[in-house]
């Protein structure tokens, strides 16, 4: 494949469509971007069921419709015909690992297998595993088990997780296998050396870790298999570009338009569906109003703290409590929650239907991202692809950089 031209694919689209990607629509009137493009007559005036519809597939449905302005068909287009690139085959299916350890649940399972096959097939030369973000330890164990390695390393910043690690290794070693060697450290800032032959892996890093697993890898000469994930997660305001190539186009997404990159319209199995996903969504608007009702400054995303995200499903009540309890404020009246309800009802429907066009830029965004990384190392010399390791419904995030030095 050609990594550096299909990067420029993705940014072609998304620097033009920068304010669509950064601005994100508020529930009291159009965006200035969609305003500016004559796009805001339309998506306003999308009918209940035909938005359910759009949210299933964003960019599918406005490309297919006839009466959306021809420049917002024309995005979709270009979103769907990169997209489709790289959408997993309908043959491909999850490639089991060769056991499943009883501590592993069925869905990490069927992301193991992929991986491991990918290692047997691309790199059997490999002289060591180093995982970074290693959690419990899972892929490293696997890959040590199934390559028949001498050696691998996990690293990981939680020391809870590290201690689980190096418990399920030590029962693995009594078993009678040899176990992975496990430490606490910052893997993105780890100055533990990296060996040229080494495979690096990383089985959904989170931000930055993404970044810094393809950067140290390079400096080694290490190859690289890694599926990324939550690229907000950064601490600096922005993303900066990784690679040479995207450096020159001014490739900077701000951290809160990052978010974007994970939605998918398709969830995995045992996840929410895409009415559940409104229905928090809606919730979480909700809670923001009451918020603001208090008088607080929110920046995207704000009004979350302090709220579990498997608490949005029970409702706002609950919610608006522990976020009022996290900013040390007394919990909501009645009356709060019924305002907060009644505007999020008339504000989310508006945010839902000006959302569109970014929601369909929302994969766009990720395989940049992605892009991005790889391209690092095919300007290294390395021999690079990129595609989806396993189905959707196992994960959305399935973008896998597999590389070669």
């Amino acid at each position: 494949m050609d990594v550096a031209a299909d990067l420029d694919e993705a940014l072609d689209l998304l620097l033009e469509l920068g304010d669509v990607v950064e601005l994100r629509p508020s529930g009291s009137e159009a965006p200035v971007w969609a305003a500016a493009r004559g796009w805001d007559a339309f998506l306003g005036a999308i009918s209940d069921e035909a938005l359910r519809e759009a949210q299933a597939d964003p960019a599918g449905w406005l490309r297919t419709c006839a009466d959306a302005p021809p420049s917002l068909r024309a995005l979709a287009e270009a979103a769907s015909r990169l997209v489709r690139r790289f959408e997993p085959s309908p043959a491909l299916a999850p490639t089991p690992a060769a056991a499943r350890e009883r501590h592993v649940k069925a869905r990490k399972h069927a992301q193991l297998g992929p991986l491991v096959e990918v290692a047997r097939r691309r790199f059997p030369d490999a002289s060591r595993v180093v995982d970074f973000g290693a959690g419990h330890g899972h892929l490293t164990r696997a890959l040590l088990r199934e390559l028949a390695l001498p050696e691998a390393l996990g690293v990981d910043w939680d020391a809870g997780r590290v201690a689980r690690a190096t418990e399920l290794a030590r029962a693995a070693a009594r078993a009678g296998a040899v176990g992975p060697r496990f430490v606490h450290a910052d893997a993105s800032r780890e100055e533990r050396t990296l060996r040229r032959g080494d495979l690096v892996v990383g089985l959904h890093p989170c931000g930055a870790l993404g970044d810094a697993l393809v950067g140290r890898a390079r400096d080694a000469g290490a190859h690289v298999l890694a599926v990324s994930c939550c690229f907000q997660k950064i601490g600096a305001s922005a993303r900066e570009a990784s690679s040479a190539r995207a450096r020159r186009r001014g490739f900077v997404v701000p951290r809160h338009a990052l978010g974007l990159a994970n939605l998918s319209p398709e969830s995995f199995e045992g996840s929410a569906d895409v009415s559940a996903k409104q229905d928090g969504r809606r919730t979480r608007h909700a809670l923001r109003a009451l918020l603001e009702g208090r008088g607080l400054s929110l920046g995207p995303g704000d009004e979350a703290r302090g709220v579990p995200k498997d608490r949005v499903r029970r409702g706002l009540a609950e919610i608006a409590e522990l976020a009022c309890r996290a900013r040390g404020l007394t919990p909501p009246t009645p009356h709060e929650l019924e305002l907060a309800e009644a505007r999020a009802s008339v504000e989310h429907a508006r945010v839902a239907r000006f959302s569109l066009p970014r929601h369909a830029l929302g994969r766009v965004l990720e395989l940049a991202i992605v892009l991005d990384r790889a391209c690092v190392l095919e300007e290294a010399g390395y021999e690079v692809e990129v595609a989806p390791l396993f189905p959707a419904r196992v994960s959305p995030r399935n973008l896998g950089i597999v590389a070669r030095t």
